[in-house]
C-alpha cells in the first residue's frame, strides 16, 4: 500500500516555533540554581525586592556588610524594616524607582547588628518581565565605609592644615581689640579710682560710655572670631541645611579679613541678591570658599594684588561662585595636575598640596562642577557651580531643618 506523504512544516516556521516555545518555558531549574548561586556569591552588594517592597534576594555580602542573615531578611518588608532602624533611604528609593521606573544611583545607611551604621552606594533600576512590565526592583552597590571615613579624615585634615596657615593672623585679629580693651579699661578704672577718693565727681560721663562701649566690642570681636576658628576646625557634621551661599561666603571672607591684611590684598565683593537657597552641608560649603580664598591670597605672593569673589545665578536649577585673583597665573606644565590630591607648587612646608582635591571632592559630592580659567602674569579665576536642589539626602547622615 502506498504511505501518504506527512506535509512538512518550513524549515525556518519550525525554527521560529521552537523559539517561541522556549521563550514561554520557564528556565530549568540547573541554570537557575546556578544563577541563583552567582549572584548570591558575588563580591557586591544585591538587594532585590517585589513591586509591593518585599525582600527578594538578600546576597551573602549583604549579610556580611550588615550582620543580618538572609533569612532574617527575605520575605520581610524592606521599608518597614528599614525604618524600624531609622535609615529607611534605600527603601524609599526602591520605592521611588518602582513607581517611575527610573534608574537611580545614590549613596545610603545600612543597619548593622553591632548598632554601627555602615555606608553602601547602590545602582537601582527596575526589572521587567518578558511582557516589559515591571516585576521586581533591584539594587546593586558596594560598600563605601571606609572610604567615607577616609574622605572625611582626609578633609578634616586639610582644615587643620588651612588653620595652621593663617595661624600667624590669629595673634594680630585678637591682639588688636585686645589693646583697645586694655587702654579703656585702664582709663575707666582710674576714673572711677579718682571718684571713689573724691578727687572728681562720681558720675558717667559721654566718653565712658564710648569707652565701654568700645570694651564691648572689642570683646564681641575676639568671641566671634575664636568661635569661628574653632568650629571651623572641628570635626565636619554631615548634615543638611538650606544655605544662603552669600551668607555663608561673608562669613567666610571675616574669618579670612587677616589673610588679606597680611597680603597686602584688596577685596572686591560681587554678591548677587536673591540668590535660591542651597541645600548643602554647611561646613563643607565653608570649606570650599575658604580654601579658594586663601589660595587666591597665596597667588599673590605677597607682592599685593586684588582678589574678587563673586556669586551668581548659573541658569535656572543652580548657583555660582567665582573667585578671581591677580596673581601670576597657573603654568601650563600645571594644568593638568592642579586638582591632583599632594600637588603643590608652595615651597616646601607651605601646604599640603590638598586644597584643591578637596575643594573638588566636595564640589562633586553636592553635584557641582568646579573649574578654572587662568592665564599667565594675568591670574586665576576659579568658579564653581551648585545644584540647588541636588538629592543630597540620599548621600548624608541626614538633613536638617532650617528657617
Amino acid at each position: 500500500m502506498a504511505r501518504t506523504p506527512r506535509a512538512h512544516k518550513p524549515a525556518a516556521k519550525r525554527r521560529g516555533s521552537r523559539k517561541a516555545e522556549l521563550r514561554r518555558s520557564p528556565p530549568a531549574a540547573p541554570l537557575r540554581d546556578h544563577l541563583e548561586q552567582i549572584v548570591d556569591q558575588a563580591n557586591v552588594l544585591v538587594i532585590a525586592t517585589d513591586l509591593a517592597g518585599k525582600v527578594t534576594v538578600w546576597n551573602r555580602a549583604m549579610a556580611r556588610l550588615t550582620g543580618f542573615p538572609r533569612e532574617a531578611v527575605v520575605g520581610r518588608e524592606l521599608r518597614l524594616w528599614l525604618s524600624e532602624t531609622g535609615m529607611p533611604e534605600l527603601a524609599q528609593i526602591m520605592k521611588q524607582v518602582a513607581a517611575g521606573g527610573d534608574l537611580a544611583n545614590c549613596e545610603v545607611r545600612m543597619p548593622s547588628v553591632s548598632g554601627t551604621v555602615a555606608r553602601a552606594a547602590f545602582n537601582v533600576a527596575i526589572v521587567r518581565a518578558e511582557g516589559g512590565q515591571p516585576s521586581a526592583v533591584l539594587a546593586v552597590g558596594q560598600d563605601v565605609t571606609a572610604l567615607r571615613v577616609l574622605q572625611n579624615q582626609v578633609i578634616h585634615a586639610e582644615k587643620l592644615a588651612t588653620v595652621g596657615q593663617i595661624a600667624a593672623g590669629v595673634a594680630h585679629e585678637i591682639n588688636n581689640p585686645l589693646t583697645s580693651i586694655q587702654a579703656c579699661v585702664e582709663a575707666v578704672l582710674h576714673k572711677a579710682s579718682m571718684a571713689t577718693q573724691g578727687c572728681v565727681p562720681n558720675q558717667i560721663e559721654p566718653v565712658d560710655l564710648e569707652r565701654l562701649k568700645r570694651i564691648q566690642d572689642g570683646a564681641e570681636r575676639i568671641r566671634r572670631f575664636t568661635h569661628d576658628l574653632v568650629g571651623y576646625a572641628r570635626p565636619s557634621r554631615v548634615e543638611i541645611e538650606r544655605l544662603d551661599l552669600n551668607e555663608v561666603v561673608e562669613h567666610a571672607l571675616s574669618f579670612c579679613e587677616h589673610v588679606f591684611l597680611e597680603a597686602k590684598a584688596t577685596l572686591d565683593r560681587d554678591l548677587a541678591p536673591n540668590l535660591p537657597p542651597l541645600r548643602a552641608v554647611r561646613d563643607q560649603v565653608m570649606q570650599v570658599v575658604t580654601n579658594l580664598v586663601t589660595n587666591a591670597v597665596q597667588a599673590l605672593e605677597g607682592k599685593g594684588g586684588a582678589i574678587r569673589v563673586r556669586t551668581f545665578q548659573a541658569g535656572e536649577a543652580a548657583i555660582g561662585l567665582a573667585v578671581t585673583d591677580t596673581g601670576s597665573g597657573i603654568r601650563d606644565e600645571h594644568r593638568a595636575s592642579i586638582f591632583e590630591p599632594f600637588f603643590t607648587t608652595k615651597p616646601a612646608g607651605s601646604g599640603t598640596g590638598l586644597g584643591l582635591s578637596v575643594v573638588r571632592n566636595i564640589v562633586y559630592a553636592h553635584g557641582g562642577q568646579i573649574t578654572f580659567q587662568s592665564r599667565l602674569g594675568s591670574g586665576t579665576t576659579f568658579v564653581v557651580t551648585l545644584p540647588v536642589s541636588h538629592p543630597l539626602s540620599h548621600n548624608v547622615e541626614g538633613e536638617k531643618s532650617t528657617p
